[in-house]
């Protein structure tokens, strides 16, 4: 009797990665497909905060003798952001990217700033889970609102530079990034751009209930599909394009295809998409 029961395949189809068989990954994805959207979501946060918890015991068997703090915040984000850190001191707290955007969020909604969740984040809940670094937010943001957020998040205890907000807002930068100093996560916030595929995934968004109730806005997997493409087709991005074939493969016929073929022709990324497609069995 076989370990996997037999699925189709269609020609063309590619596993998500070279030790993994095309059987095993058809099969994987069927049994993903299986799960509710809160079972998909508490998997996601289960990986996430254990391989946190893995580099935060790593760090500490290793350098007993440094701030782990700064250590952790140094080898995660980098250099530069050791500076940031309000508290060099204290307890790493491990926690997870959908903890931190609750964070995040519940400081968006109390100013009425519309947003939604992109990136690594969306695509892992839409399709196959990966672990991220960062999160990334599209929020709709104008100049009169950048002290009252930037207030804001200085009240709940994270960094974040007055400059660089008024700088994205102007557009002569895109994000801005603000580190919670409690759980040393980041967050890259992008101000909604004057496009009309801007407006469209704003407008698209869906809300998404979390197991614990909270509501967050997410992008569309249509519209992660896309935008990963943009972002992943020119530079030939393994990450981007695996993120890719995660959402495809998993949502299946549940995609709107008009959407995607109109705005893949928009964007220049139709023989992206259409490679997309094979390799991912559609």
């Amino acid at each position: 009797m076989p370990l996997f029961p037999t699925l189709p395949v269609k020609f063309g189809y590619r596993s998500q990665s070279e030790d993994t068989s095309i059987e095993v990954d058809v099969f994987y994805f069927s049994a993903l497909r299986q799960k509710s959207q809160h079972g998909r979501i508490e998997r996601f946060i289960s990986f996430n905060q254990s391989t946190r918890q893995f580099c935060r015991v790593a760090l500490q068997s290793q350098k007993p003798e440094a701030s782990a703090r700064l250590e952790y915040v140094r080898r995660r984000l980098g250099q530069d952001w050791c500076d940031r850190v309000l508290d060099a001191e204290g307890e790493i707290v491990v926690a997870d990217p959908i903890t931190v955007a609750a964070k995040v969020i519940t400081i968006l909604d109390s100013l009425s700033i519309d947003y939604y969740i992109g990136g690594s984040v969306a695509s892992s809940l839409w399709g196959e889970s990966c672990y991220t670094e960062d999160l990334n937010l599209i929020i709709e943001l104008d100049e009169t609102k950048v002290r009252p957020l930037v207030e804001a998040f200085l009240n709940a205890s994270f960094y974040i530079s007055d400059s660089a907000v008024e700088e994205a807002v102007s557009g002569r930068c895109s994000s801005f990034n603000v580190l919670d100093n409690e759980t040393l996560e980041k967050t890259d916030l992008f101000v909604l751009q004057n496009t009309d595929f801007a407006r469209s995934k704003m407008n698209r968004r869906i809300q998404q209930e979390l197991p614990d109730g909270r509501l967050l806005w997410l992008s569309s997997p249509e519209d992660i599909v896309l935008q990963k493409l943009v972002w992943g087709w020119s530079s030939q991005s393994q990450k981007q394009w695996r993120d890719v074939l995660g959402v495809l493969k998993l949502q299946g016929d549940r995609l709107d295809f008009d959407y995607l073929w109109h705005w893949a022709g928009k964007l220049e990324i139709a023989e992206a998409l259409d490679q997309a497609f094979r390799e991912a069995g559609l």
